[in-house]
């Protein structure tokens, strides 16, 4: 497992304050149509008239943590051994497939000086043709791919940021009517049987592929479990530190207590204001009051996390270099610099890969307590994809061809296909350590191919190797999941939002930083708020309104 896509500069941005505008690229499809116009197919009028694909669990691999409809994942203490061969040849008629893809990772060697490359095309039967894109890069190339009106077989044309915004797309429906193929036929209902593996991706999943009334994509599905504060247990327990606060107030004195600059030790990678804005109740984006939208901005609760999170800044329990652009936030925690790091479930593993403390490294999760004390607060449920992919329009046989490929790239967690599609082949790129597959140096460089963002497997949660580590991740979302609240525009469409998210964020963005830091103070909040709401702020709430009001679901 991976985190998602790295977001440079808003590292302490969003992953430090999680606010709602992600920097997307407004305009990216402009040759879809220009104004504020929405052009095309009407997402917020028709999105569920789609009837979704119906889910049918795969169960030829038994968890050793059961997951549950609700969001909790499966959790698997050890890779299954021997893995379950789940195909009974490749899936492709020995033709080209060509794919639009991205990496987080630097581009791997070409197929012909990369054996994992050829092992794939020969395990699938076809001729991958891939354009590997750099995530910094994306919103550029994929402008010049659709500048060109060359387009490949599979288009990744919406990457989810981890606030749920698809990004850099502007009328995003309307070229997806004009260019991409509705798959509804093949998908919708039973139809999605013939492809079994593909029926057992979450339905939440599926939501995020409806366009104009129909399907048209295959989703990457992420867990809901969302961000987390996660804790270097290991320094909590040598330090006799609080590992579970049970207020503000005893937030504030452990940040205080595992605090020494002299020590080159902070409490906090970043500045922690979604830890704080959920310990008051403030929504992820937006609150449903009797069918109107509240926005996050606009309550007391979040001027009180500002400047609750404004005076843990000034008390000097969060790193000193957080506000500078790509503050190596990750390196911090794994070095035992800052003991605390907002970021995803899926980080979870990363930090034990990367992990340089020894056999002693230990992360927990630190759930939010109410403000005042008394219990737990909620914590927010995330978006459910990290991505979806798009097919170009063809005939029904290549359509049915390309959905036999994207099956097999769809196995689950405990098959020899994801085996093979995440580390390559034993022996060669990986091999077993602990119950877990471990990357070589060729598997490191040769298997960051971006296949994964095509379609992927129903996440998990397993820390190779790290049977521990993968029990109390489990545990950690298993105390969450039940009570986390879902964003109610989710799975929704704004075309205002798709185009000024970028312009929004950099309002809200900067305010916090500048209040944050001290430059401003929070009554300038108020002025900010204003500039936001007429900015575009107001027309995405009535669009997602709209879109509330005539959805199905």
């Amino acid at each position: 497992m991976t985190s998602e896509p790295a977001i440079g500069r808003r590292q302490f941005l969003t992953g430090a304050l999680g606010t709602a505008a992600m920097l997307a690229t407004p305009g990216l499809l402009a040759g879809c149509g220009d104004g504020d116009t929405p052009t095309g197919g009407d997402r917020n009028r028709a999105s569920g008239s789609a009837r979704l694909p119906n889910y049918t669990p795969y169960t030829g691999v038994t968890p050793d943590l059961k997951g549950n409809r609700q969001g909790l994942l499966d959790a698997f203490l050890k890779y299954p051994e021997p893995p379950v061969k789940a195909t009974d040849g490749p899936p492709g008629d020995g033709g080209e497939l060509s794919a639009f893809v991205l990496t987080n990772s630097p581009v791997p060697p070409a197929v012909g000086q990369n054996p994992f490359w050829q092992e794939m095309n020969r395990r699938l039967g076809v001729d991958l043709r891939l354009t590997i894109v750099p995530n910094a890069d994306m919103p550029t190339k994929f402008a010049t791919l659709v500048a060109g009106d060359d387009l490949p077989d599979v288009i990744v044309p919406a990457l989810y940021t981890p606030n749920g915004l698809p990004a850099g797309t502007a009328n995003l429906p309307a070229w997806l009517a004009a260019k991409c193929q509705d798959l509804t036929a093949y998908l919708s209902g039973d139809a999605v049987q013939e492809y079994p593996f593909l029926a057992n991706l979450p339905t939440d999943a599926w939501r995020d592929c409806r366009y104009n009334g129909g399907i048209y994509g295959l989703p990457v599905p992420r867990g809901i479990g969302g961000t987390m504060m996660m804790r270097r247990d290991d320094l909590f327990k040598q330090l006799d530190a609080n590992l579970q606060p049970g207020s503000f107030a005893e937030f504030r004195d452990v940040c205080r207590k595992v605090t020494d600059a002299r020590a080159n030790r902070w409490a906090l990678a970043q500045a922690p204001l979604d830890f704080v804005r959920q310990m008051l109740g403030n929504p992820w984006r937006w609150r449903l009051e009797g069918g109107k939208l509240v926005s996050a901005y606009e309550s007391e609760e979040f001027t009180q996390a500002l400047a609750d999170t404004a005076r843990l800044v000034k008390d000097g329990v969060v790193h000193p270099d957080s506000f500078t652009n790509n503050a190596p936030t990750k390196k911090w925690f794994n070095a035992g610099s800052a003991l605390m790091i907002t970021d995803r479930y899926t980080a979870w593993p990363q930090f034990f890969a990367e992990n340089i403390a020894g056999p002693d490294f230990e992360i927990g999760g630190m759930r939010p307590p109410l403000h005042g004390g008394g219990g737990f607060a909620a914590t927010w449920q995330a978006q459910a994809t990290n991505n979806f992919t798009a097919f170009k329009k063809a005939d029904e046989g290549r359509i049915r061809a390309l959905l036999k490929v994207c099956n097999w790239l769809a196995a689950p967690f405990g098959t020899e296909e994801w085996l093979l599609r995440r580390y390559g082949v034993a022996g060669v790129h990986y091999r077993m350590e602990g119950g877990g597959p471990e990357l070589t140096q060729a598997g490191v460089s040769q298997t960051v191919l971006g296949i994964r963002y095509i379609v992927d497997a129903p996440d998990v949660i397993f820390v190779p190797g790290e049977a521990e580590a993968t029990r109390k991740s489990y545990e950690y979302q298993k105390s969450i999941i039940p009570t986390a609240v879902k964003d109610p525009t989710l799975g929704l469409f704004s075309d205002t939002w798709s185009r000024r998210s970028g312009q929004l964020g950099t309002i809200v963005n900067d305010a916090q930083m500048d209040i944050l830091s001290g430059r401003k103070p929070v009554s300038a909040w108020g002025d900010i708020l204003k500039q936001w709401r007429s900015t575009g702020g107001d027309k995405v709430r009535g669009e997602f309104e709209e879109a509330i009001a005539n959805s199905s679901d």
